[in-house]
């Protein structure tokens, strides 16, 4: 008897395969090709300016105190004899990463810009542009999610780590980040020609003539 059932499911296998193989059965499972990367033109008198942090600056409203701070603080608030607990904690980690922004105000109107962006930490670039400026690219890095407003219709080339999403963000090679000097991977075809960092970034400006 279990031989002869055996033998049936052996059957119902191998006819499942065939009709498979034959008649286009084709798996349940959905796979998504990934996004073609959109061609990227750069004209030849376009300026590269870089801008590196190891994290953003916190809004002026922020609880400013280490998050574990704030923990033990909520916990002498609450008098509770239980020890903290990393459960107890995490909210206030995460507040103070998500918070952090940093500001670009752009004003060069002279030459078509690639903005090369970098940080370690979450954060959220907030790029102001005056009238006639011309974002081309931006290259954005760091090892966390970064997150970019305010580019237009420019491509957005990340290199983070974790992912960075957003509309026009095509995900590209290997993460990199540095606020002490451009590194090599932020060669854009062209040499930086101005470079700003800062261990807390808060507000930058780029201007004409700037170096």
């Amino acid at each position: 008897m279990k031989t002869s059932r055996f033998c049936s499911a052996f059957v119902m296998g191998v006819l499942t395969l065939w009709l498979a193989g034959c008649c286009g059965v084709e798996p349940t499972t959905i796979t998504q090709r990934p996004p073609m990367p959109m061609p990227v033109k750069v004209s030849s008198s376009a300026v590269l300016h870089v801008i590196g942090v190891y994290q953003g600056a916190l809004p002026e409203t922020a609880d400013k105190r280490p998050w574990w701070a704030q923990c033990q603080a909520l916990k002498e608030a609450n008098t509770s004899p239980d020890p903290l607990s990393p459960t107890t904690c995490q909210p206030f980690l995460h507040a103070g990463l998500e918070q952090r922004t940093v500001t670009v105000n752009v004003s060069d109107d002279s030459t078509p810009i690639i903005l090369g962006l970098m940080a370690y930490e979450p954060v959220t670039w907030r790029i102001n542009t005056a009238p006639g400026v011309v974002i081309e690219r931006v290259i954005l890095s760091g090892y966390h999610q970064q997150q970019i407003t305010g580019t237009g219709d420019a491509q957005v080339d990340v290199y983070s780590y974790d992912n960075s999403p957003c509309e026009r963000c095509v995900q590209k090679g290997r993460f990199f980040y540095s606020y002490e000097r451009v590194p090599r991977e932020m060669a854009a075809g062209v040499r930086a020609s101005s470079f700003q960092g800062n261990y807390t970034g808060g507000t930058y400006q780029l201007f004409k003539g700037m170096q």
